[in-house]
């Protein structure tokens, strides 16, 4: 809808009909709200569902007393202007008028427990660096991180053990030295030593970092017949036994998926604004939502999967994220700033939560459509995907 609509809906919302301003001065009053409250909710969210099951009765999902945390990265496209150009990344391709501006985004991820721990947003640059500098202090100590092979870099092993984080890293096939042996053989697991390259002893000499890591190396054999090898710091064969390590991994796959909510569901490139400070208000601020309708509707999951328990139905319904998500954006003035009870509100939430589950056969596998045109994959996602969210 049109932003002055848009304005219209939410001081209906408030009770304040008569109050609503002009879509120019919301653009004006808008420049003083900093990006930075979005990721102070965000903040805030998480840290009280964490404490809220320090009980000792905790519904925070673990795996062996570890949470599993990944991060990953993926490109934003963003309003075309000077001042997005100045801040964020141009990309260039062979045609004249080609080039495109875009943003990396990176977000640390709760894979259990669906929760948007932390995200950064800035010019293209190597995703480690962004996990350093702006991600690193939503993690905490024991925390294992599941990580693709693009963190496979001895300063990220090398960080992660002298932070007492553990982790789980996906190597590549080809650039690894030290795996290019255990590629070849036919060993299950092996332990190894990993001597710190010379093109990181400048990092790790101004960071104090361990010179050496010791390292398992796990062979894991996919449905489809091909081979991964994982690099981990739980040497520990008993406590770490290797059958489980294939599930671990799997789970990273749930990052992808939020990835995908975030961008098709909750259209973080549908940008309100086009000057820097907007786009890291709508961006923060969508996580923010992100992560608060998936706290929310913790409970609703749980009441979803006791009662397909009691009717002993054959699949497992879950929230549908875009039923969830849309009730959540309807109703977040009401919950957030109006005179309404918060409770009646969260009732009425709860209620709409639950409506239209979604049910995933876990046997079932659809085939990736590779080779179409796209014009006919942009035509997919823009509608058809949309449409059967």
């Amino acid at each position: 809808m049109s932003l002055q609509n848009a304005l219209n809906k939410v001081f209906m919302a408030l009770g304040k009909v008569f109050n609503v301003p002009t879509s120019s001065a919301y653009c004006h009053a808008r420049k003083k709200v900093k990006p930075e409250i979005f990721v102070r909710l965000n903040e805030i969210v998480c840290k009280n569902f964490y404490q809220a099951n320090d009980d000792g009765q905790s519904d925070v999902q673990l795996w062996r007393n570890h949470r599993l945390v990944a991060c990953d990265g993926a490109y934003l496209s963003l309003p075309d202007n000077a001042e997005t150009r100045a801040e964020f990344s141009v990309q260039e391709n062979q045609y004249e008028q080609g080039s495109c501006v875009q943003a990396l985004s990176c977000v640390l991820y709760d894979l259990l427990n669906d929760i948007a721990l932390a995200a950064a947003l800035g010019k293209r640059q190597g995703e480690k660096k962004l996990l350093f500098s702006q991600l690193w202090a939503a993690t905490q100590p024991q925390d294992l991180l599941v990580l693709d092979r693009h963190y496979a870099d001895y300063s990220v092993m090398a960080y992660g053990v002298a932070q007492q984080r553990e982790f789980i890293i996906r190597l590549p096939a080809q650039t690894f030295s030290l795996a290019e042996q255990f590629w070849h053989n036919d060993l299950p697991e092996q332990i190894v030593t990993l001597q710190c390259p010379v093109s990181q002893q400048k990092f790790v000499k101004e960071h104090n970092l361990p010179k050496q890591l010791k390292l398992r190396l796990i062979r894991v054999k996919l449905d489809n017949d091909t081979t991964e090898v994982l690099a981990t710091s739980l040497v520990n064969k008993k406590r770490y036994p290797i059958a489980e390590f294939k599930q671990v991994y799997g789970w990273r796959w749930g990052e992808e998926t939020f990835f995908d909510r975030f961008k098709n569901i909750f259209e973080v490139e549908r940008f309100s604004g086009t000057s820097p400070l907007a786009i890291k208000q709508d961006f923060f601020g969508v996580l923010f939502l992100a992560s608060l309708e998936s706290v929310l509707s913790k409970p609703d999951e749980a009441a979803l999967t006791q009662q397909a328990q009691e009717r002993k139905t054959r699949t497992l319904p879950k929230v549908n994220h875009a039923v969830s998500y849309l009730a959540l954006v309807e109703k977040v003035v009401q919950l957030l700033v109006s005179k309404r009870s918060p409770e009646k509100v969260l009732d009425e939430l709860h209620h709409l939560f639950r409506t239209n589950p979604t049910r995933a056969r876990p046997d079932r596998k659809v085939e990736r459509a590779k080779g179409l045109r796209y014009a006919y994959q942009l035509r997919f996602y823009k509608y058809v995907k949309k449409l059967l969210a």
